[in-house]
């Protein structure tokens, strides 16, 4: 199943992956922020339902001028750390300039596929990419930027960017978590289902460790 989804990611396809009952017991899907069309972002709003987020590493987001907001937000005397354990990856919301209120599937889908080409350009020179991001983004926007801490932290950000690094494909990525008609996350086993009747790879988090931690 691991080669499949490296696959499909490969191919800008959508994987599937489940964190584990020992975090948030979650599926989101995951997918190249350069493949996310309109049609592809209102498909997973009507069928996955959670936040869509773009993902990348914790090292190009401070490149590009960002922090951690737990940090942020723990400098106020706020707490940080929900029940799983660990601190959010969220490190900013964003929109592009060129989007209309930046809450619409067409907006939400130039804003990664943007943000996937300034991660590209982060790889190669930060400096540029860190000006390219201040003039052609705005915040807070409806886009949350995550970081991952790979080695450090194991959520659904960790785990797409590891599988994003196995495929050789830039870490810029979407992931959304799966509630489908449920009040609470889609459970495990409707998550199997659908993964068989869609064709996507469906891959856990001990899967990913196994094979790919650093």
């Amino acid at each position: 199943m691991l080669e499949d989804a490296l696959e499909a990611l490969r191919r800008g396809r959508l994987v599937m992956v489940f964190d584990g009952e020992d975090r948030e017991g979650e599926v989101d899907f995951v997918m190249r922020a350069d493949a996310a069309t309109p049609e592809v972002v209102r498909w997973l709003r009507l069928n996955a339902g959670g936040l869509l987020c773009f993902t990348t590493t914790e090292e190009v987001g401070r490149g590009l001028g960002l922090e951690f907001l737990s940090e942020y937000f723990a400098k106020r005397g706020f707490s940080t750390t929900p029940r799983y354990g660990d601190e959010p990856a969220f490190m900013g919301y964003v929109n592009h300039k060129k989007t209309a209120t930046g809450v619409r599937d067409a907006d939400k889908a130039l804003t990664v596929r943007e943000l996937a080409k300034v991660v590209e350009l982060a790889l190669k020179d930060v400096e540029q990419a860190r000006r390219a991001f201040a003039d052609n983004f705005y915040a807070p926007g409806h886009v949350p930027i995550l970081g991952a801490r790979l080695g450090r932290r194991w959520g659904h950000t960790e785990l797409s960017v590891l599988l994003a690094k196995a495929a050789g494909v830039p870490p810029a990525l979407i992931i959304i978590e799966a509630l489908g008609s449920s009040t609470e996350a889609m459970p495990l086993a409707e998550a199997k289902e659908l993964a068989a009747r869609w064709g996507i790879p469906l891959i856990t988090g001990e899967e990913i460790k196994a094979a790919l931690a650093p």
